[in-house]
Parts: structure tokens; C-alpha cells; sequence
């Protein structure tokens, strides 16, 4: 995942590269321009998957950029990040579909935050074309295959299970995961009781708790952070999952730990 941050000071790139946890966030590169005109080059040479611009800058202002972005049908989740506050400019980001207006002067959590759920929108709009070419490789190698086949019976619920550890923050249904390797949820859902001895859902779920838990133990991100990362959007609902399966809610678990 690459990030993209342009604001005409840069100390206030810097201040946002060093407060931000990237590699925690799972951002390969965070890419920086002091300009529309360097952020447009950087756009046409490169895949960003995420955007935070300011609006107000010499040369052309960050509306421009994201109409410009529009415009040249460029896949990029676009952030406005500004100290205007001014409802005009609100309004012009609601009607070019910006994904979120954040006012500076701005927490690291709150851009975190956003961050977070930038990414989750970026994996749903990519998934299709992710997976297109395995759709070719299935059709040939499962589809065609006997159930009796051992092997390709791995290789579906492997690619399943490797499908929900990228994709865990995000809602991943039974249905959704049959789409992707091509049979039908019922055939999936007996594969993975072969497999785990369990259902695909109480597989989903162990993972969510089990990547909640060494967070839990291992970060400092907040109960709240965690409880968006492994998929929840309900904070209530992760609550009451933690405390069913671990007998005592995520802050009295992290205190027992670690002391």
C-alpha cells in the first residue's frame, strides 16, 4: 500500500510521516509533494492507494488536484487534510466524493483512524480486479475437479484462508468467500469442517479474537483501534465477542498481561 501526503509545508509532512504508525497500518511507502504539479507526476507514475491533501497551496489548490484526479479516472482514495474550515470548501469535497475532510491541527489517532478506514474502502474497490485472475486458474483447476480431490480441496480453503487474513478488518461472509474460489457455500463450509472442524464463520471469528488478543498484548493501539482492525464496526459488539471468548472484556485482558 502506498500513501501520498501534499501540503505546500513541509513541516507539516514531516510532523504527519513522524507521528503516523505506517508499517503498523500495513503502508509499504509514504510518498511526499510540496505541490499540485509534483503530486500529479507522482500520480501518473505511480499506483497511491491513499491521498491526504491540503487545499490551500501556491500553484494550484488540493480541489483542483482531486477534480484533476477525477478526471483522469485515477483509483485513489483522496483525504482533504486542512486548517480551512470554511463550509464551501465541505461542500466541494462531499460533491467530488472526497473520502473524508479532516481540520488540522489533527491527532495522530484521528488521522489514524481514518486511515484505517480509507484502507478498508481501498480493499473492497480492489478486490474484484485482485481476484480476477484467479477466477481463470479455478475455473480450470476446482471447478473441473472432483471433490474426491485432496489437493485442490487444500488449495481452495488455503486461498480462503489466506483471502480472510488479508481482508480481516473488513466483512467477509460465507458467500463472499465462495464467489471467490467458485463453489458454492455449502461445499466450502463442509471443506473448511474437514479442514478445522469447524465452520467458516467460527474460523472468521477465532481469527478476529486471536489477531485482537496479540494486539491486545503485543501493541499500544487503543481497544478502539483494534476492534476496527480486526473487522468490527460494532465497538459494543467486540466487546461482548472478547469478553464471550476470553472471558473478560480487551482493557481487563491487557492489564492481566501485562501487569
Amino acid at each position: 500500500m502506498k500513501v501520498l501526503l501534499v501540503d505546500d509545508e513541509q513541516f507539516a509532512i514531516q510532523g504527519i510521516l513522524d507521528a503516523v504508525r505506517w508499517k503498523e497500518w500495513g503502508i509499504d511507502e509514504v510518498l511526499t509533494a510540496n505541490s499540485a504539479s509534483r503530486a500529479k507526476d507522482l500520480l501518473k507514475k505511480q499506483n497511491v492507494d491513499v491521498m491526504f491533501c491540503d487545499i490551500e497551496m501556491p500553484h494550484g489548490s488540493g480541489i483542483d488536484l482531486v477534480e484533476w484526479i477525477r478526471e483522469q479516472e485515477i483509483d485513489t482514495v483522496c483525504i482533504f487534510l486542512t486548517a480551512h474550515s470554511d463550509f464551501s470548501f465541505a461542500q466541494q469535497a462531499v460533491r467530488m466524493q472526497c473520502f473524508d475532510y479532516i481540520l488540522k491541527p489533527a491527532t495522530p489517532e484521528r488521522i489514524e483512524e481514518v486511515l484505517c478506514r480509507a484502507l478498508a474502502e481501498r480493499s473492497k474497490t480492489r478486490k474484484n480486479t485482485e481476484y480476477q485472475n484467479y477466477g481463470e486458474l479455478y475455473i480450470r483447476n476446482v471447478i473441473g475437479a472432483s471433490e474426491e480431490n485432496e489437493s485442490r480441496q487444500e488449495d481452495v480453503v488455503d486461498t480462503c484462508v489466506r483471502y480472510i487474513r488479508e481482508h480481516i478488518s473488513e466483512p467477509i461472509s460465507v458467500e463472499e468467500l465462495a464467489e471467490q474460489v467458485f463453489i458454492s457455500p455449502d461445499y466450502l463450509t463442509r471443506l473448511f469442517k474437514k479442514r478445522f472442524s469447524q465452520t467458516v464463520i467460527e474460523y472468521i471469528r477465532d481469527q478476529r479474537m486471536f489477531l485482537a488478543r496479540e494486539m491486545l498484548e503485543k501493541t499500544d493501539l487503543s481497544v478502539t483501534m483494534i476492534s476496527a482492525k480486526v473487522g468490527y464496526d460494532n465497538y459494543s459488539a467486540f466487546i461482548t465477542s472478547f469478553r464471550k471468548y476470553y472471558g473478560m472484556p480487551p482493557r481487563e485482558y491487557r492489564q492481566s498481561v501485562r501487569g
